[in-house]
């Protein structure tokens, strides 16, 4: 066997002996505080309207009325839902392999089974959320309010506080997010720093925890500036990013979690678990789509809305195989390396650096998502409608349908 195979293999070993201790330290320690905080809850219960002192949902709900800070009390609502959705994704997933495993005699081989499918999903989610737990993070909120004052003297105006202004400030908020999500799908500098996220090969609730340490450092010098040249107050940002953090995690929920995700009518104004799953997915028709994380008005806007198609099971991850963590966490860097130190021409390694992943010098090699969600489309040009083009079709009535269809093609 080749030196390398034999590391890798070695390597991945080593990966799934010490993911047994990372995923029982883990979960062991979701289900005991998620068992405190409910035990906490149900003391303030029997102690309401006293709650002086007491800690739990009840608290962490009512207080913010109390205060009129009533953005917490909903902030409250989706963490408690958050942290029940990802103990039960991790016990439903266990109670389907036991399911599908139970004619079969307990022995080494039925346990490998079992030990193979609880690491397909959760090893490298598992280690990326401890790897953020011992690397220096960017904490973007301090960040953020570190750069606001910079930026704020680059205002072309100042919004005020009245409800509509934080429709405006919201509605900006995810503008920043779009186009920073954007660029991270499209620039390979940046592609390398967000491609783990779109890594695991399963959706559910941990995913969220898989985002590479320097990400925030671009996002938030975008985000930052942008929401300071359009007028938008610090303190408001502070209030939206706690829903954003929050609603962000949810719309990780898996099929185990809400089976189409689309959450009933909030579909239809809000980005759901439905939209994030065709976001990770890696079909042809879902490349490069849905990149808000609160309201799908932008993606709607720029033409990137693209809603779950029944017909279509999903694939998720990227596109290549990947074996063990540090591929998975820094393979993407490692491959837009290589490309550059195999290129002569200083202009064709720059180039390497800015253009979408997929790019190559020579044309007949060039691999990116535009083009293979193009062709796709070609082929399926009945898939390529969205929702925003069926209102338009409907807003457009006096011309002729077929001449409309090939105008939006």
């Amino acid at each position: 066997m080749h030196s390398k195979s034999k590391f890798v293999k070695y390597w991945k070993w080593s990966e799934y002996i010490v993911f047994i201790g990372i995923f029982c330290y883990t979960f062991y320690s979701l289900v005991y505080g998620f068992s405190i905080y409910s035990w906490s809850t149900i003391d303030s219960i029997y102690s309401w309207p006293t709650i002086k002192g007491k800690e739990g949902f009840l608290v962490d709900f009512w207080k913010p009325i109390i205060s009129k800070e009533y953005y917490k009390s909903i902030v409250a609502i989706i963490w408690v839902v958050v942290s029940v959705f990802t103990i039960w994704e991790i016990v439903v997933l266990f109670f389907q392999i036991s399911k599908k495993e139970r004619k079969e005699q307990w022995n080494s081989d039925k346990m490998k089974r079992i030990y193979k499918e609880v690491i397909k999903r959760y090893k490298d989610t598992f280690f990326a959320g401890l790897l953020l737990g011992f690397i220096p993070l960017l904490i973007k909120l301090d960040f953020i309010w570190d750069l606001m004052p910079v930026f704020k003297r680059f205002a072309l105006f100042s919004i005020n506080f009245k409800w509509y202004s934080w429709i405006y400030a919201l509605l900006i908020w995810d503008l920043t997010t779009w186009i920073w999500h954007y660029g991270a799908h499209k620039v390979r500098l940046f592609w390398c720093l967000h491609s783990p996220h779109h890594a695991p090969t399963e959706m559910n609730m941990t995913v969220a925890w898989v985002h590479f340490f320097a990400e925030g450092f671009y996002s938030v010098l975008i985000q930052s500036f942008i929401i300071m040249l359009l007028g938008v107050h610090a303190e408001m940002i502070v209030v939206i990013m706690m829903f954003e953090v929050s609603w962000g995690t949810l719309i990780h929920a898996g099929e185990r979690s809400f089976k189409n995700g689309k959450l009933g009518f909030l579909h239809h104004f809000v980005m759901t678990p439905s939209h994030h799953r065709v976001h990770h997915a890696s079909n042809p028709l879902y490349l490069d789509t849905n990149y808000c994380t609160l309201l799908p008005f932008w993606d709607w806007l720029f033409g990137t809305l693209q809603p779950l198609r029944e017909e279509i099971d999903i694939k998720y991850g990227i596109s290549r195989e990947i074996e063990t963590f540090p591929d998975f966490y820094f393979g993407e860097i490692y491959l837009l390396f290589s490309d550059i130190k195999k290129e002569k021409s200083l202009k064709n390694k720059f180039l390497y650096l800015i253009m979408s992943p997929g790019w190559s010098p020579k044309e007949e090699d060039i691999y990116t998502t535009a083009k293979v969600r193009g062709d796709f489309l070609e082929e399926n040009s009945a898939l390529a409608l969205t929702s925003k083009d069926f209102l338009l079709l409907s807003l457009k009535e006096l011309i002729p349908k077929k001449r409309f269809l090939n105008r939006i093609k």
